[in-house]
């Protein structure tokens, strides 16, 4: 099966690698284009599906496979591709259980067989995995298998030697060593053979070479395997065997095992969940012969640094089994002073062992002490709350052969070859199963009311063991009333138990900060969004954008800041209730509320400006934007609708935010104006929902101010967000309302604004005669104006309208009227909706070729350009064009894709078209009852908002299925109801459609058609 496509090969590679294994869309995507994946990566990731799958079929029956098990298929399920084959036609999976085979032949002591089964796998390596595949996922892939044959290549060594095939052995371990020079395993095998083969002076000579290796690479000496074979050889003393293998302490897999403590170790540090962490703290801890990397587990207080640490070492005891030691550094104690290096450092020579006679008094001795000591020492030490990297850093030698775990509060970059272990909060699961096993599992039945307590918590470990510890203690105490009273405001206060509370944690990080960075943690408490940015976190501190990345990171680092994507911050929740309850003082909080507000308003109106250029809109008064912008604006580089879109991308929450906060601190009117500015990206990006009470809440403030046009602008802002989402009663009534004071004001622009929109809204009811004398109205005042562009936009809605009443003419003069303007004015958006319409013309004049030329360009060309449900609308159209059964998968997706999307939205006018146009195409691919279950959801949808034409169209879909179905009575009823609603409307095109199906309807006996 020939693939000519890279991305293609890699599809499948990444299929046939996890054969039978369930593989997200988002899994997929990142595999095929790395962290960077194009906009209109699903769309391709659905069109590579659908090209593999007929490869596949026509694969399968050139080989004469004519039964469907025989033949590999990519199944469908909730978001995901699975790929179904024999595992035997596949290589990498044949390897993999034939190594799996022959350990378990091994393990049952048939060594001869085991070793034949492994000849068989090391046959199918037939040179470099995934030769050619791109991309980081292909590279790591690779990298993987490698290790897989070389596990297993010495799988087969260690039963050569068993065997006795010493003499054959040697050559191979010889180059194996060329390649991993300072392999304990390899040597120790090639020692052994060389042994085997009466070569004892060459197998000796092994050993100082590795040595020699390991202190110039990696600055020790060799593990106590190879050390005790090297010994029994020069000793003359039987050989047991191949050399024992040191494994690597695995993470537990489930929280009940992660709980569970290591042998030997008494169990003292129980810890739920973590398992991921775990592992980024241990690998290959045990296994490196000595050589440990320094673990630093970072993070923000109460997270669970030391829990983690002290499990960490409880698993590690019997691998380090020379001491044990824990410190506490101190840096957050409080009321005692974090020790000193040199204090840390005599206090681990003791805890050691070391008699404190030998002790040295003078500092650098001390530390050349402790580094002798950690470079020979199997011990485990966890150095916790750190206050820096130079409390600890004269300690550690380059290369300790002692397991060394830091935790911190701070990030301690400047600690040499550390590993650093960012600790987030819990997952939601791993927060129940902690509560849970603090308060016993009869007294959290309730899973719903416990997942609200752990939120409610943060998800904080140290705050869900205080809640729980809370609750614990009071024994008439309920879920229900431990969740109500973390639900009031004052929540810290509420999370305590006893002397401790999770403030107390807060407050001794706070009070380490400088008094700078204390008074920007207090004001950054009053951010009302969800995350921020650097130069909106300016505009709230009054400061510049250098002092203020200066002082986040200093937070950053102290981990009273998240960093949750580049130069992007967030408070934790608590950390957040924190900073509130600190408090500023009035005046500060007043000047950085406004100083905020004026800053978002002047930056989201420039946004707007550049990407929605000659959107109808009231204009921002100088008095409402930033006093003084210059700095802060010019800084944020927004230069081009590129920009501006980024820039609106990464700030709509927390805008959305403010605008609902300046209601709220007094600032109502900032907060109106900061809506319609908004309202172009609001609607063109369907944030439907949250614009409605944005606008709503402008309106009624501008009534309340008796400013008339003001209130127009807002109720055309809120009507045009309400036919978006098909409450189309409520859109006319605000609409309405609009026209009448835009005319009262006697205001052009805002009365042709409602104008057009309540032309739209009719469309969108079938009052298609309606609506197009509302927009024949807009073009007049548009040219009387001289706005081209606007009027331009108007022709293409009236083209819209003259299609609908069957004057294709005259609709096919209009777009082409519109067309050359909005590419004059560089308008992209305008110009692929017009080509968009005249596609939709094609389509319906029978000329189908050329409409599928058109909609696959503008999907092309509209990924990141056109707003998602116009995206959408052509994806819907394009699977109207495609050749049905034959392009069937693909057809489907393209409707999955925009179904998804206007679902997300909330358009029900949409979706119910989105649904009539599925049912037409599984209709054409004879699964007519399929196709008729989605006519009568689209039926249903469309009498819900009152969408004549989609109502029309769904019984016209109705009665074909009907037809095909042999029920000629329903459809001849569904038929003839679609005819007479069509024709009450006057929507000439769609009545046309269901005379012509009635037409063809001709009397069956009653059957059923296979599908």
């Amino acid at each position: 099966m020939a693939l000519h496509s890279d991305k293609r090969r890699q599809l499948l590679a990444a299929l046939a690698v996890e054969l039978g294994r369930p593989l997200s869309h988002t899994s997929l995507v990142h595999r095929l284009w790395d962290e960077e994946p194009p906009p209109s990566a699903l769309t391709s990731l659905y069109s590579h599906v659908s090209h593999l799958r007929a490869l596949l079929r026509r694969a399968g029956r050139a080989a004469g496979t004519e039964s469907p098990g025989e033949v590999p298929t990519i199944d469908t399920r909730s978001h995901t591709y699975t790929l179904r084959a024999d595992p035997q036609l596949i290589d990498w999976q044949r390897y993999l259980d034939l190594s799996q085979r022959a350990g378990l032949l091994a393990g049952n002591g048939q060594d001869h067989q085991a070793r034949t089964v492994l000849s068989r796998a090391e046959e199918l390596w037939g040179g470099e995995p995934l030769a050619g595949l791109p991309g980081d996922w292909a590279r790591t892939t690779r990298a993987t298998m490698a290790d897989q044959r070389f596990a297993t290549t010495l799988q087969r060594i260690e039963l050569d030697l068993r065997i006795g095939r010493h003499h054959e052995l040697i050559p191979e371990l010889a180059a194996l060593r060329e390649d991993r020079p300072t392999d304990e395993r390899l040597a120790g095998h090639l020692m052994t053979a060389l042994h085997a083969a009466g070569r004892q002076a060459d197998a000796l000579a092994v050993y100082p070479a590795v040595v020699r290796l390991l202190r110039a690479h990696l600055g020790t000496d060799p593990g106590e395997e190879l050390t005790r074979l090297h010994r029994l050889m020069l000793n003359g003393e039987p050989l047991p065997g191949t050399p024992g293998r040191v494994e690597l302490v695995r993470a537990a897999d489930s929280p009940a095992e992660a709980a569970a403590p290591a042998s030997g170790a008494p169990g003292r540090h129980r810890m739920i969940g973590r398992r991921d962490d775990l592992r980024r703290v241990l690998p290959g801890a045990a296994a490196r012969g000595g050589v440990v990397t320094v673990s630093a587990i970072l993070g923000m207080p109460g997270v669970g640094k030391t829990t983690l640490a002290l499990h960490a070492a409880d698993l590690m005891r019997e691998h380090f089994p020379e001491g044990y030691v824990h410190l506490n550094l101190r840096a957050h104690v409080g009321n005692q002073p974090p020790l000193t290096p040199e204090a840390t450092g005599a206090l681990l020579l003791r805890r050691l062992g070391v008699p404190a006679t030998t002790i040295p008094l003078d500092a650098d001795e001390v530390f050349a002490l402790c580094v002798e000591t950690l470079s020979t020492r199997r011990a485990v030490l966890v150095l916790d709350d750190a206050a820096n990297a130079s409390q600890i850093r004269p300690l550690l030698p380059p290369a300790p052969a002692a397991l060394v775990i830091v935790t911190s509060r701070q990030r301690l970059a400047e600690l040499p070859g550390s590993r650093p272990v960012f600790l987030d909060v819990l997952p939601v699961d791993d927060a129940v199963a902690l509560f849970t096993d603090l308060v016993g599992p009869e007294r959290s039945a309730d899973r719903d009311r416990v997942v609200e307590i752990v939120n409610r918590c943060g998800l904080l470990p140290l705050a869900i063991e205080l809640a729980a510890s809370r609750l614990r203690a009071r024994p008439s105490w309920t879920l229900d009333h431990l969740a109500r009273r973390l639900s009031r405001r004052g929540r810290l206060a509420e999370i305590r138990s006893g002397s401790d509370s999770i403030a107390r944690a807060f407050e001794v990080s706070y009070q380490y900060l400088p008094a700078n960075q204390r008074s920007a943690f207090r004001l950054l408490g009053l951010y009302p969004g969800p995350d921020f940015g650097v130069h909106a976190a300016a505009a709230l501190l009054g400061r510049t954008v250098d002092e203020t990345d200066q002082v986040l990171e200093a937070l950053l680092n102290c981990h009273l800041l998240i960093e949750i994507s580049p130069e992007r911050y967030q408070l934790h929740d608590l950390l957040r209730d924190f900073a509130v309850a600190l408090g500023v003082e009035e005046d500060l909080r007043e000047s950085s509320v406004d100083r905020l507000l004026r800053f978002a308003l002047s930056a989201a109106d420039q946004a707007d400006h550049l990407l929605y250029p000659r959107r109808s809109r009231a204009e921002l008064l100088i008095g409402h934007q930033l006093h003084d912008p210059e700095a802060l604006l010019a800084d944020l580089a927004m230069d081009s609708a590129e920009s501006a879109r980024t820039w609106l991308e990464a700030e709509i929450a927390t805008l959305i935010a403010l605008a609902a906060h300046a209601h709220r601190a007094g600032h109502a009117e900032t907060g109106a104006r900061l809506a319609h500015v908004l309202a172009g990206h609001l609607d063109a990006e369907a944030y439907w929902s949250e614009a409605q009470d944005m606008h709503r809440t402008a309106a009624a403030l501008w009534r309340s101010e008796a400013n008339d046009l003001q209130e127009a602008w807002a109720l055309s802002d809120l009507g045009a967000t309400l036919a978006n989402a098909s409450q189309y009663e409520h859109a006319v009534e605000a609409l309405e309302r609009s026209l009448a004071l835009a005319r009262r004001e006697g205001d052009p622009d805002a009365t042709a604004n409602a104008l057009g929109l309540l032309g739209r809204l009719r469309w969108n009811q079938s009052r298609l005669h309606e609506a197009l004398a509302l927009q024949e109205e807009v073009l007049a005042i548009r040219v009387e104006q001289e706005d081209q562009l606007n009027a331009a936009r108007c022709l293409a809605n009236i083209g819209i309208l003259h299609r609908s009443v069957g004057n294709s003419e005259a609709a096919q003069t209009a777009y082409e009227s519109a067309l050359p303007c909005a590419r004059d004015f560089n308008d992209r958006v305008l110009e692929l909706r017009i080509l968009n319409n005249l596609g939709e013309l094609h389509s319906s004049s029978g000329r189908h070729s050329e409409a599928r030329s058109t909609f696959e360009r503008i999907l092309e060309i509209g990924d990141g350009l056109m707003p998602p449900v116009d995206l959408s609308v052509v994806r819907v159209n394009l699977a109207g064009t495609l050749r049905i059964p034959a392009e069937l998968d693909r057809a489907l997706s393209l409707h999955q894709a925009a179904l998804s999307t206007f679902r997300e939205v909330g358009s029900v006018r949409y979706e119910s078209d989105g649904l009539n146009s599925l049912g037409q195409t599984l209709s054409s691919a004879r699964r007519h009852k399929e196709a008729l279950d989605q006519h009568a959801t689209a039926l249903r949808l469309a009498r819900s908002i009152g969408a004549a034409r989609e109502e029309a169209a769904a019984l016209r879909g109705l009665g074909r299925c009907e037809a095909e179905l042999g029920n000629t009575a329903a459809a001849r009823a569904h038929l003839t109801a679609a005819i007479h609603l069509a024709e009450q409307v006057d929507i000439a095109d769609e009545a046309a459609l269901a005379r012509s199906a009635l037409a063809d309807l001709k009397p069956k006996s009653s059957y059923n058609l296979h599908h």
